[in-house]
């Protein structure tokens, strides 16, 4: 139903005069490309973790500290790779207008 509403509205934009160009494509379904890279990230986060506990275990706190932001930042990552994620496994079409 989605798709038939989506190609009306192209076919009538593609009517109209001043419209020159439309590209109609499919939303591009990357869902499981951008749940891989949050794997990866989490991995990497739960690393930085461990790194983190051995460096304070042996005093070094401010390898520790850094270990601890890498792991922040590689959990940021994890859970932006998620939300594209959930982004894209929405699908649907998109309909790009240009002259």
């Amino acid at each position: 139903m989605r798709i038939f509403a989506a190609f009306a509205t192209a076919s009538f934009l593609a009517a109209s005069p001043c419209m020159a160009q439309i590209v109609i494509s499919p939303g591009g379904n990357d869902s499981a490309r951008h749940e891989y890279r949050a794997d990866q990230q989490e991995h990497a986060a739960q690393y930085d973790q461990h790194r983190a506990r051995q460096d304070a275990a042996v005093g070094n706190y401010r390898g520790a500290a850094q270990a601890q932001d890498e792991a922040r930042h590689h959990q940021a990552m994890a859970e932006d790779q998620e939300h594209r994620a959930d982004r894209d496994s929405r699908g649907g079409v998109r309909v790009e207008i240009g002259h």
